[in-house]
């Protein structure tokens, strides 16, 4: 700089640092966007497990049976949905002339090698019929 102008450009610092600026926001970008995906994956599979669980229940409804039994029951939703299956626990809840049951639906499902679930408990009242037609609450 012999004739005492300034010189015009960049110099390597600073066009490293720019460099390195660009590259931390890019990361975090990416990385946001990332786990924008994943939580949007995980609510699509929560979403889905609802709709089975309320499937369940209209398919294999427990209301129309005459007695309802304790104890468990599974199965799957076919070529619909190859990734899930769900299971049902009906048990009873106080004595069993009272009626209560406690019925657990749970849908099941696999993300990224991890099995994760949905469950729904729903109380059924059902007392005994009695002879006469009537039913019995206690």
């Amino acid at each position: 700089m012999i004739s005492g102008k300034p010189e015009a450009g960049l110099t390597l610092v600073e066009v490293m640092l720019a460099l390195a600026v660009l590259a931390i926001g890019l990361t975090a970008l990416i990385a946001t966007a990332s786990r924008c995906l994943s939580v949007v994956s995980q609510s699509r599979s929560y979403a889905t497990s609802r709709n089975l669980i309320t499937r369940v229940e209209v398919e294999k409804p427990l209301i129309l049976e005459e007695k309802i039994e304790v104890g468990s029951e599974s199965g799957g939703f076919g070529y619909d949905h190859p990734g899930y299956r769900w299971t049902r626990d009906i048990e009873m809840v106080g004595k069993e002339e009272d009626g209560l049951f406690s019925v657990r639906t749970r849908v099941y499902w696999s993300e990224r090698s991890v099995e994760l679930y949905d469950e729904v408990i729903t109380y059924l009242y059902k007392p005994e019929e009695k002879e006469s037609g009537t039913t019995e609450a206690r």
